[in-house]
């Protein structure tokens, strides 16, 4: 799209004038019109086609300046080679290229008056107030839930499949799910399971997840057989009532071989499926029919739409003719009424613009899926243009996929679709631009944080299809499938094509992509854990490969390997790097100048940092899920007499050479100022003069490391420093020895989310936390507090929100509602010794969620108690959920060892239902 290919161009410029406005005026010239132009084109009305080649225009110039920069910047990093090519592109290209446009585009806006076009963004009403609710779709499916739950329940008592069918966007996963979280049902199955079967299903990942669902997978279960996989779902299931829910399958054959490992023991056990094709739902229902999804009837669809669009109010009286017409056009399908309904609250509430809708969708009569798709489409083609590529960015994830909000704000970042304003973070940025592609119902929230913010979020399938058609019409995105041979007229798409491999093995992709023909790929994603051994022995060679040169976005976590390819050094583009694992960072990172965010999926050892790594001022992101420390840097000049330590000599050999010279290197070089998030390091990383050089440090894990032999005092004189972070809000400290707590101090003062875990505090050292003006979220964890008795007295936590205790060997917790004016929600796991929740909890004003994991049995009547006496009284916003333990022996007796074990084996049910101690 003209519009990324603008924005980029322009970061770029910003990156490479560094401050000194003055050069390159006429490129500057010309980037703000083109840009200008990109962001007024939404509102030329009548001149479709001459927008579209002028748009087209403006992406060619763009595109071609974006890649004579980029190979400017790689000759010009190899020593004494410091070509002037894109500098005289600039002048003899751009420079009349810009006045055929501007000439261009000067006939073209005279066109702007004329209102035969869909409303534009234009009018797009600001108020927040006139956004839909963003709640889950709410469809009357009263009929339908008594339907299916009474053949969950009801006879036979042998295993019985309940299919689902209807076409796609109907609410055949809304309708499974409302069963399968509905409260009778945690009651009336002792196990249950939910599943994401899809089109390129696998045997091995659908008996994964279903293992996963009952907490028993660790890095074992990965390299195990299938047929090992499939055993140890029979046995989980074998002589338990259970409920497996398979959504979205697609053929008989994901139903032949997964059915092998479900048992029939006579139980009333129960498996529901979904899927679009009748044949498969009757197959796998083995003589019983499927249930079959009808489209939503006009008043229901009525009352759908209404609430996207109105919320709680009422639809205007001069609203409802057009109204009507628009939900008629969407013939009962509830992904259309929602999509459209989402397009709807972003326009102005007038007759006319709403009268232009009904008349744009009133072609659309069919149910086929193409014309539903140009239905959607409606949404996709009045997208604000810096919107489209984010929104096409997700077809990069395959479908049914649970995407991290985190981690898809970094990609968009790196990908440059981001618009650079002085007032927000490119982060706050991303995140606007997702919650408008929420508000649109673009995008469907999955997960939220304990402060509330997206952390997952997913595509629907209609939706994901949508994306990967768009990304071809308009030849922008391109998605390989699986091992599909890419053919040289792909060059034609702009250059971000995103490589997405659904575990294909890597072994096919020479064969595949070493053709200099072929077009250069800028983002690389794989996806899954495939834990076969020798599966990923090929992914050293692959980055070696033509195709490979410019990828901006490498992220290949869940493939492990035994060494870091040489070759990814090379990838001087690179703004995104994600690893499974390595246990060396070399000097020669520092090639990477472009980086923003380094990620270490792996558990193994603590590694160090280079001094190199001071030099990657682009930096926003580190993050190593073990730990990570800094050197000495005086020491380690002492090891750099030339170039690099001898353990890094043979690797440093193959990379450019750049004009840098560790032996210049000093404590002023000691910033990254442009760092958010660091995580995990070690106590003994933290100085002064490190914390003074991340201004911007907003995120900071720390772990005590064994080889660390620090005294409680000196760690609390570590974690002082910290006030010298005047934008840290979320901090996690993670101690395996008892540390003592005396002044609040240690702790900045805007942190508003606070992780312990391991330091065994006493319970009156609370009084320290409560402290923190702008606390909202305190998780405690693995012993953090110690003690029988907690009695708050004079603590109050004034803006506490969530609270989480996790692993304590608490028994009495005495409080007052006062001392938590604002708490929501209290989570309490593997609490096993507390007698009781405080009945003042229940008074707390602002509560509205409990949930206990692994609980004493008391502790769990304690809040189902609660709950009856808060609905007793008409307060049914409260929502109290339990989930009990399995092994609460082997608990206990971790517990009294005072040693934390990882669960072994646990059911997601109700207390309602058994006795666990009883059971063991």
């Amino acid at each position: 799209m003209a519009h990324t290919a603008v924005v980029s161009l322009q970061q770029k410029l910003q990156e490479m004038l560094k401050g000194d406005n003055s050069r390159y005026p006429a490129l500057r010239q010309a980037i703000s019109s083109w840009h200008a132009f990109l962001e007024d084109s939404l509102s030329i009305r009548n001149a479709p086609e001459e927008v579209e080649h002028l748009e087209k225009q403006v992406k060619f110039m763009a595109t071609e300046l974006l890649g004579s920069i980029d190979l400017y910047e790689l000759k010009k990093s190899r020593t004494g080679f410091y070509p002037k090519s894109w500098e005289e592109f600039q002048k003899e290209v751009v420079t009349a290229g810009s006045d055929s446009i501007k000439a261009y585009l000067m006939k073209v806006m005279n066109a702007r008056n004329d209102n035969d076009a869909l409303p534009t963004l234009d009018s797009v009403e600001s108020d927040s107030e006139c956004s839909p609710h963003l709640q889950a779709t709410v469809l009357d499916l009263d009929n339908d839930l008594m339907t299916v739950k009474f053949r969950l329940i009801g006879p036979p008592s042998k295993l019985n499949v309940v299919s689902i069918v209807g076409m796609g966007g109907i609410g055949k996963t809304t309708l499974a799910r409302k069963v399968y979280d509905d409260i009778y049902m945690e009651h009336h199955f002792y196990i249950r399971a939910w599943i994401t079967v899809s089109q390129m299903h696998q045997h091995r990942e659908m008996l994964l997840g279903i293992l996963r669902c009952f907490s028993l997978v660790n890095d074992n279960t990965y390299i195990k057989s299938t047929e090992q996989l499939a055993e140890q779902v029979y046995r989980s299931l074998k002589g338990r009532r259970y409920l497996i829910a398979m959504d979205d399958v697609w053929d008989t054959t994901a139903w032949d071989v997964v059915k092998r490992s479900f048992p029939d023991d006579k139980n009333g056990s129960r498996v529901i499926l979904t899927s679009r094709l009748a044949n498969v739902g009757i197959y796998a229902s083995s003589g019983s029919p499927p249930h079959y999804m009808q489209c939503l009837s006009m008043d229901h669809s009525l009352k759908l739409f209404n609430l996207k669009v109105f919320g709680m109010e009422t639809c205007p009286l001069e609203l409802e003719k057009a109204t009507k017409q628009i939900v008629e056009k969407c013939q009962g399908l509830p992904l259309a009424i929602v999509v459209v309904a989402g397009f709807c609250s972003k326009i102005s509430k007038m007759e006319n613009c709403w009268e232009d809708v009904a008349h744009k969708i009133g072609m659309i009569v069919s149910r086929e899926t193409e014309e539903c798709m140009d239905l959607l489409a409606l949404s996709y083609k009045h997208l604000p243009h810096h919107l489209k590529p984010c929104f096409l960015y997700m077809g990069a994830f395959p479908k049914d996929f649970e995407i991290s909000v985190s981690r898809l704000i970094k990609l968009w970042i790196a990908a440059e679709f981001l618009e650079h304003t002085f007032e927000m973070d490119f982060e706050e940025v991303a995140e606007g631009y997702l919650k408008d592609l929420i508000d649109r119902s673009l995008i469907m929230v999955k997960k939220r944080t304990s402060s509330g913010k997206v952390k997952t979020c997913e595509v629907h399938d209609l939706l994901h299809d949508l994306i990967i058609r768009e990304a071809w019409k308009e030849r922008s995105i391109y998605f390989t499938k699986s091992n599909v041979i890419l053919s040289p007229s792909v060059a034609s798409f702009e250059h971000r094509i995103i490589f997405n491999f659904h575990r294909v093995p890597l072994t096919h992709l020479e064969i595949i992509y070493d053709q200099p023909s072929l077009p250069h790929a800028t983002s690389f994603l794989c996806f899954g854990r495939d834990g076969t051994p020798g599966s990923c022995s090929q992914v050293d060679s692959f980055i070696t490969f033509t195709n490979f040169t410019w990828l901006t976005v490498l992220d290949i976590c869940f493939q492990p390997f035994d060494h870091i390819p040489c070759e990814i050094w090379q990838l001087s583009s690179l703004r995104y790097l994600a690893l499974a694992s390595f246990t060396v960072l070399p000097p020669s990172i520092f090639n990477l100048r472009y980086l923003q965010t380094l990620i270490r999926y792996s558990h193994q050892a603590s590694i160090c940092l280079p001094a190199e790594i001071w030099e990657i001022k682009q930096l926003r992101h580190l993050y190593f899920r073990k730990c990570c420390y800094f050197p000495n840097i005086q020491s380690e000049q002492k090891d750099y007499p030339g170039k690099s330590s001898h353990s890094n000599l043979a690797l440093t050999r193959l990379l450019p050479t750049f004009s840098y010279h560790p032996g210049e290197f000093s404590r002023s070089n000691l910033s990254l100022t442009k760092l958010q998030t660091l995580s995990y390091i070690t106590f003994g990383s933290i100085k002064s003069r490190i914390f003074k050089g991340m201004p911007k440090l907003k995120k900071l894990g720390i772990r005590e490391s064994e080889e660390e032999h620090l005294t409680a005092k000196k760690m609390s004189r570590k974690l002082k420093k910290m006030v010298l972070l005047e934008k840290l809000d979320t901090l996690k400290c993670f101690f395996i020895k008892p540390w003592i707590l005396k002044e609040c101090d240690v702790f900045p003062p805007t942190l508003k989310k606070l992780t312990l875990r391991g330091c065994q505090l006493p319970w009156n050292q609370m009084t320290i936390l409560c402290m923190l003006p702008e606390l909202e979220v305190l998780k405690l964890k693995d012993y953090a507090f110690q003690g029988s008795e907690w009695e708050s007295t004079d603590e109050c936590f004034q803006q506490l929100k969530f609270l989480l205790l996790d692993g304590t060997d608490l028994i009495h917790w005495i409080i007052s509602s006062i001392q938590f004016p604002k708490l929501k929600s209290l989570v309490l796991r593997n609490c096993y010794c507390l007698s009781e929740i405080p009945d003042d909890v229940a008074e707390i004003p602002t509560l509205q969620f409990i949930e206990l994991y692994h609980c004493s049995s008391s502790a769990d009547v304690s809040a189902n108690r609660i709950q009856e006496e808060q609905h007793s009284m008409g307060n049914d916003d409260l929502v109290v959920r339990i989930h009990k333990f399995y092994n609460c022996k082997f608990y206990m007796h971790s517990l009294n060892q005072r040693v934390y074990h990882p669960i072994l084996f646990y059911l997601n049910h109700s207390i309602f239902l058994h006795s666990v101690a009883a059971e063991t």
